[in-house]
């Protein structure tokens, strides 16, 4: 069997479709579905059914699949283990880090850092998804994780920062009698709007209406500029923001936690420590502005 072809069939088994396949392989959709069909053919089986809600496993593919994924782990592991043994300052380099705006001062750095060394790539890719280090999606993860939670195992990194998050609003739409009174507004959410939002419980402010649901927080800070409502978000995405104001009086709470974080087989790489280092560096001269409990 071909290991593109076995490939095909892991991707199909994970994303469900061939375009999300195609997009995971970095392929066009035809070449997903026509190594299918070579693989298909190859083992005289069928392996998906084509429905209209996407590809579905047959019984010959899921007794296939975990072979599949043993031999991916065996080669990945072989892969981080002499990208890992690699003491030269070169290369590329896969971050992904999430998608906020206040990320802008490790941008800087990270030009700076280009600059220095010039046998470094980068390739940077702005996401909250849990992309999968083992799987080598990524090769350095800057995350936000529920306050108090660790990384698995596998992973290892460097705590940067608790992250603290309060409740902002336009100043326009503050009572100006009593600032702290917002009972006249509603919340910008972030699920699917009749959704729990869990969060609510952590705002002074838990019975007031959640009238809008916008997921990404670059979004709600231009909704907030907008006039649109509450938001409770963490607190360094309003900095740089004179139309974005805390609500008097409410709470700054411990919300999430930073890491930064990769594969525990890639810890010996040279080009991968220098850039961690320099991350926990740019994170703890902001530190401020990530917990302002101090401030």
């Amino acid at each position: 069997m071909d290991w593109d072809d076995i490939k095909v069939l892991l991707a199909l088994s994970r994303r469900g479709s061939a375009r999300g396949a195609a997009q995971e392989l970095g392929v066009s959709n035809s070449t997903v579905t026509r190594r299918l069909d070579e693989l298909e053919h190859q083992l005289q089986t069928h392996l998906f059914d084509r429905t209209p809600d996407g590809y579905r496993m047959t019984a010959a593919a899921e007794r296939l699949l975990p072979t599949a994924e043993h031999v991916e782990e065996l080669l990945l592991t072989a892969e981080r283990q002499i990208t890992g043994g690699n003491q030269h300052l070169e290369g590329v380099i896969r971050l992904t880090t999430p998608d906020v705006s206040g990320m802008g001062f490790l941008m800087r750095r990270l030009a700076k850092f280009a600059e220095e060394f010039p046998g470094i790539e980068l390739e940077l890719m702005p996401s909250y998804d849990a992309l999968d280090l083992s799987r080598s999606e990524a090769d350095i993860a800057i995350r936000v994780m529920p306050a108090g939670v660790k990384p698995p195992d596998y992973l290892i990194g460097r705590y940067l920062s608790p992250l603290t998050a309060s409740t902002y609003v336009h100043p326009s739409l503050l009572n100006p009698d009593d600032p702290t009174d917002v009972s006249h507004l509603t919340w910008i959410g972030k699920n699917p709007i009749g959704q729990k939002e869990s969060w609510l419980e952590e705002t002074d402010f838990p019975d007031l209406p959640v009238r809008h649901a916008i997921s990404n927080i670059n979004l709600v800070v231009d909704a907030l500029r907008a006039r649109m409502g509450l938001a409770f978000m963490p607190c360094f995405a309003a900095f740089n923001h004179d139309d974005i104001v805390q609500v008097p009086g409410s709470a700054v709470v411990h919300h999430s936690d930073m890491w930064v974080l990769t594969h525990k087989d890639l810890r010996m790489s040279a080009r991968l420590r220098a850039v961690r280092e320099m991350i926990a560096e740019e994170f703890e001269r902001i530190r401020h502005q990530l917990d302002t409990r101090a401030s």
